[in-house]
């Protein structure tokens, strides 16, 4: 609206030059760079592996997932899909990867709210980008071990179960992979800083994965 009254022009104008930007932006720099280029190898990875990775000389993508807000779908069907537990909002929800030097690699479409991280790896294709030897740190909702191919390990804290409390050997498992990890949550803080990924309103849940892969493009341009 304010941009509609600043330039003398209606909603619908100002509404269509930004759909159209948003398509082209994200042709140029996602399906043209990121998704084009694809993740760097393992030997790319170990050129610029950080000393905080040395425990995981092997490891090619740090994985989590992230949501974001949007309407309430009018539909009953898409209600029930869409509503986060985790965030008691309607969501969408995406797979985001970094390599170890801090890039972001690798972006998933948006999927319903309720979508397991699980379903989402194994529907995205991402497994398909892995080579054996490769290694992924994730958190314990990514449990993928029946999904990896062969050769491909997964990290993950290890599970409570029935203990009282980690052993010694597990609780610096779990600071080792989450102090890892941060290079991941730091990115996907980073995608939702773009005001435009504040919340997704029904007229635009169209143009909504394009937005999101698109911030997800703009922060690898950003200072480290």
């Amino acid at each position: 609206m304010d941009l509609a009254v600043r330039f003398g022009t209606s909603r619908a104008t100002v509404s269509n030059i930004i759909n159209t930007y948003v398509v082209v932006l994200h042709e140029i720099f996602f399906d043209g760079v990121l998704k084009e280029v694809g993740m760097p190898s393992q030997l790319k990875c170990k050129e610029s592996l950080p000393k905080s990775f040395e425990e995981f000389a092997s490891a090619r993508i740090a994985m989590d997932a992230t949501e974001v807000i949007q309407d309430v779908p009018s539909d009953m069907n898409c209600q029930s899909l869409s509503y986060s537990s985790f965030k008691s909002r309607h969501t969408v929800k995406a797979v985001t990867c970094v390599a170890p030097n801090g890039a972001l690699v690798f972006s998933s479409e948006l999927y319903p709210g309720s979508t397991s991280d699980s379903a989402i790896v194994d529907h995205c294709g991402v497994l398909n980008q892995l080579h054996a030897g490769d290694l992924i740190l994730a958190d314990k909702g990514f449990n993928i071990f029946d999904k990896l191919p062969s050769g491909v390990s997964l990290n993950t804290p290890p599970f409570l179960s029935n203990k009282a409390h980690f052993t010694k050997e597990e609780a610096k498992l779990c600071y080792k992979i989450g102090k890892e990890r941060i290079h991941v949550e730091r990115a996907n803080e980073r995608i939702k800083n773009y005001d435009i990924l504040n919340h997704i309103p029904a007229q635009y849940r169209h143009l909504s994965t394009k937005n999101f892969q698109l911030c997800c493009c703009l922060i690898n341009l950003q200072a480290p």
